[in-house]
C-alpha cells in the first residue's frame, strides 16, 4: 500500500477474522509445506515449445508452480497497493517472492507491477472499465464486492484456480455473505488477507476513568465511556475518527450502523429501516462531540500518530494496523500488551450485542483482462494469496487459508512479539459476536453524497432525522437505477 493511511482503506475487512484462522489452526489444520526451495519433491518437467504440455498435476503447490503453463511473451498488468517505501511493510520482498515463483510457470512472461493506493482505486477500476484499459488485475476490500459485481467491473475466477488454492482456502470464503463472492455466489476474489476490526482504548486512560471494554458494550455505554474519559483525564477529545475525506470518514463510521442490524447504505422503499438507521445516526451524533476538530482534515496516518502521541484515546483498528502502529510506538508506550485495551464494537437496541467485524481484502480480475492472458493473471493471484507469499507482507496482513498454524506464523513473523496481538484478537473472537462487512449498492456514490451531511451532523447543523431524509433522498434513486 502506498501508505498506511492507503492500507487502512479497508478495511474497512467475508465472515472469518484471523482469530478464526487460529481456531481452525487449533483444529489440527496442516502446517505450511516448505517452500519449492526447501521442498525435496523434485520439479515436474517442463513443457517443450510447440508441444502440447501435458495438464499439470496442481493439486500441491510445489507440483503446480514447477510446471511451466506457457513459454509464449504474456504479460500480466496488476494495479495494487504494495508499496516499497512503506518501512511498516515490507512489500518487496512480496513482489519478488511472486514474480520469482510466476515466472517459473511462465518463463518468458512479463508483469507490470503498477502501484495506485486505496484511497484511489475506487475511483480508478471504474475508471479503468470505462476506458476499456487491459487492466487484468486489481484489488480492494469487501466493501467494494457487491458494488463491482453489480457493475460489471469483475469476472468470475474460480474457473482458473488451481485444485491446492481452492483446497487451501477456508471454506466460508466460498459461502455466502463472504464478500469475496457476488450475491449470486459467483467467487471474484482471491482473497490475501482475513481483516478483523474494532475499536482500540488507550488503557492507561481507561483505567484513570473506570472504563472497560464490557462497560462500553452499548451504544449508551461507549458514549459514556469516552465521556469518562473526557472528563477524568487531560484528553478532553478522546474519540479518534479521520473524517478528512469521504471515504476516510466511512470507514470510521459505517461499522457503528451495524451495531443496529444495517448497513449504512440501507434504504427500503417502506422506510422500515427508518427507526433503526436514525438511532445509529443518533449514536454517533452523540460520539461527534468528543471527537476532536482536527479530525476533519485527518486521514488514517494522522489519526495513527495521535494515537500513539496520546492525543486521542481510541480509535478504530484492523489487524493489520500492527506494523504501522509498532513501528510510530517502538518503546510500548501506548501500543503494547500493558497500554492497549481492545474493545469490540458497540451493540444498539437492534444490533447482535457487543461485536467485531470481519472482511477480506484481496485481488480481483477485472472484465478489461483479454482471454489469451487470464489464466496467466489467475496464476500470479494465486501466488499472490498463498500462504507464503502473504506472509512476506506486514505481520498484520494473516492469509485466509487452513494451511498454518500460530506457531508457523510467528517462526516468519518480523516482530516476534505480535502474538499478544494474536491472542487478544482470539479472545475478542471468543467473546463477542462476529459480523460480516457487506457493502452496498452504490455504496462510492452514496458516500460522496452522504459527506457533507456528516460533516454538517459533526458540526451540530442538522439533526440525526434530517441526516436520514437528506441521506435516503438521494439514495433512493441511486440503489433504483443501481
Amino acid at each position: 500500500m502506498s501508505s498506511n493511511d492507503d492500507r487502512s482503506r479497508a478495511r474497512t475487512w467475508g465472515s472469518l477474522l484471523v482469530m478464526a484462522a487460529l481456531t481452525l489452526a487449533a483444529c489440527q489444520a496442516p502446517a505450511a509445506s516448505p517452500s519449492p526451495a526447501e521442498s525435496a519433491t523434485p520439479a515436474a518437467s517442463p513443457s517443450v515449445a510447440g508441444e502440447s504440455p501435458t495438464a499439470p498435476a496442481d493439486a500441491t503447490y510445489e507440483s503446480w508452480i514447477n510446471t511451466v503453463a506457457s513459454t509464449d511473451p504474456v504479460r500480466v498488468r496488476i494495479v495494487h497497493w504494495f508499496d516499497p517505501a512503506n518501512p511498516a511493510e515490507h512489500n518487496q520482498e512480496l513482489i519478488d517472492r511472486a514474480t520469482a515463483e510466476w515466472k517459473k510457470r511462465y518463463p518468458n512472461g512479463q508483469i507490470s507491477w503498477e502501484l495506485v493506493g486505496w484511497g484511489e482505486i475506487d475511483q480508478k477500476t471504474p475508471g479503468f472499465v470505462q476506458a476499456g484499459e487491459d487492466v487484468d488485475i486489481t484489488y480492494n476490500w469487501g466493501g467494494a464486492t457487491e458494488n463491482w459485481c453489480a457493475a460489471g467491473f469483475v469476472v468470475p475466477i474460480e474457473q482458473y484456480m488451481p485444485a491446492w488454492w481452492k483446497a487451501t482456502r477456508i471454506p466460508e470464503m466460498f459461502k455466502l455473505p463472504a464478500n469475496t463472492l457476488c450475491p449470486d455466489g459467483t467467487l471474484v476474489m482471491a482473497a490475501v488477507g482475513v481483516e478483523s476490526q474494532f475499536y482500540l482504548v488507550r488503557k492507561d486512560l481507561a483505567d484513570a476513568a473506570g472504563v472497560t471494554a464490557a462497560s462500553m458494550a452499548t451504544y449508551q455505554g461507549f458514549v459514556e465511556g469516552f465521556k469518562k474519559i473526557s472528563e477524568q483525564t487531560a484528553v478532553k477529545k478522546p474519540v479518534g475518527m479521520a473524517l478528512g475525506a469521504d471515504w476516510t470518514t466511512m470507514d470510521m463510521l459505517s461499522f457503528l450502523w451495524l451495531g443496529n442490524g444495517l448497513r449504512f447504505g440501507d434504504f427500503r422503499p417502506d422506510g422500515s429501516e427508518r427507526d433503526a438507521w436514525i438511532e445509529a445516526a443518533t449514536f454517533i451524533r452523540d460520539l461527534f462531540q468528543y471527537v476532536p476538530e482536527a479530525a476533519l482534515s485527518w486521514y488514517h496516518d494522522d489519526l495513527a500518530q495521535a494515537y500513539v502521541s496520546g492525543a486521542i484515546a481510541g480509535r478504530q483498528v484492523g489487524n493489520w494496523d500492527y506494523a504501522n502502529l509498532a513501528t510510530l510506538d517502538p518503546s510500548g508506550s501506548a501500543f503494547s500488551e500493558a497500554k492497549a485495551l481492545m474493545v469490540p464494537y458497540p451493540s444498539g437496541s437492534k444490533g447482535p450485542g457487543a461485536f467485531h467485524t470481519s472482511s477480506y481484502t484481496g485481488l480481483f480480475m477485472l472484465s478489461t483482462s483479454p482471454m489469451e492472458r487470464r489464466q496467466a493473471a489467475a496464476d500470479l493471484m494465486a501466488i499472490v494469496t498463498e500462504t507464503r507469499t502473504v506472509w512476506k507482507h506486514s505481520d498484520g496482513t494473516n492469509p485466509p487459508t487452513t494451511d498454518w498454524t500460530a506457531e508457523d506464523r510467528l517462526k516468519v513473523a518480523y516482530d516476534k512479539n505480535i502474538g499478544w496481538w494474536w491472542k487478544g484478537m482470539e479472545q475478542l473472537n471468543k467473546s463477542t459476536a462476529t459480523v460480516p462487512y457487506q457493502g452496498f449498492k452504490a455504496r462510492d456514490e452514496i458516500t460522496a453524497l452522504a459527506y457533507p451531511h456528516l460533516v454538517d451532523l459533526f458540526r451540530g447543523k442538522i439533526t440525526p432525522e434530517e441526516l436520514y431524509e437528506k441521506v435516503r433522498a438521494g439514495a433512493l434513486p441511486l440503489l433504483s437505477s443501481n
